[in-house]
């Protein structure tokens, strides 16, 4: 018989609670189908009020924080709620850049292909949302958010890039942003605000706005591998004819696969996430690079022509 990972204990109300803490280190595998076989065999009208201390479980998985959701919504069907307590910064951020987009399976219709909006904090305005017409045109298919970037290989490493030297002939507008998802929409305005200024077309803005969103979560996930305070500066230059945008970060470089045809319908079909972002960035500017640095910070440097 496997150990019970987490100790429960029941507080006399009213409200009755019953107040949830894990031990230290417990495998998430194994701790998902004992808090999933606790919570049907506790939670019962009056008794459905959850406290979950979080703080042994630091980084929760998608799939403990899926559980956690189901849990929370069977304790509000009891007329209970479920409540975390003590969440470290790192849990924090762990759920905030959880997306269900990621998470569930999408489909395609037999009228052609579903588009679902991008994850979206709830705080952010309904006109916040992507231009669907641009994410048909660049995804294809339907729309999976993540990024085929991987670590680079240590037993093959590659000859650094010289650091990329930004255009002198032109102005350049800068920002910074917290390495947290939350602040995505931040960098997408500002960026979107810049190629208004320089006249690029609507439909092009809404391309260049769901490549940033999807390089700085590239950052945030892959770079930084979720943890806070953290940093992404964006800076953008144009003139009349060129638009570029350059994201830096100083987390893990990685090497960026070729470029290549990638069919989505097999993806989907086989649940595959990786690929997709790489993608949708390059199907939506006209010249991509990318230059890692220990020592100076890693640049991603998007161009898109506005002739």
């Amino acid at each position: 018989m496997k150990p019970q990972l987490f100790q429960a204990e029941r507080i006399e109300g009213p409200p009755r609670l019953i107040k949830i803490r894990f031990e230290k280190d417990a495998p998430v595998k194994e701790l998902i189908p004992q808090l999933e076989a606790f919570c049907a065999a506790h939670l019962r009208e009056h008794e459905a009020n959850l406290i979950v201390d979080m703080s042994n479980i630091p980084y929760p998985t998608n799939n403990f924080i899926a559980c956690l959701i189901a849990q929370a919504f069977r304790a509000r069907q009891l007329k209970g709620d479920l409540v975390l307590e003590n969440p470290p910064i790192s849990v924090r951020d762990n759920l905030i850049t959880f997306s269900a987009l990621n998470y569930l399976g999408l489909s395609v219709s037999a009228r052609g292909t579903q588009v679902f909006p991008a994850y979206q904090e709830p705080s952010a305005p309904a006109e916040e949302d992507f231009d669907a017409t641009a994410l048909v045109e660049i995804a294809e298919s339907p729309l999976l958010h993540r990024l085929s970037i991987e670590p680079k290989p240590e037993s093959a490493p590659k000859p650094p890039k010289p650091g990329y030297v930004p255009e002198a002939d032109m102005p350049s507008f800068s920002t910074r942003a917290e390495s947290a998802a939350a602040k995505l929409y931040q960098l997408c305005d500002f960026v979107v605000g810049l190629a208004k200024q320089a006249g690029m077309k609507e439909k092009e803005i809404g391309k260049i706005r769901i490549a940033v969103y999807e390089a700085c979560l590239n950052v945030i996930e892959h770079a930084y591998h979720s943890k806070p305070d953290n940093w992404i500066d964006l800076t953008v230059q144009y003139s009349g004819h060129r638009f570029i945008i350059i994201i830096k970060d100083t987390g893990l470089s990685s090497d960026l696969k070729p470029a290549q045809d990638y069919d989505v319908q097999e993806a989907v079909n086989a649940r595959k996430t990786g690929g997709f972002g790489m993608h949708i960035i390059r199907r939506a500017v006209d010249h991509m690079e990318y230059f890692p640095s220990e020592v100076h910070g890693n640049r991603l440097v998007l161009s898109k022509n506005l002739d």
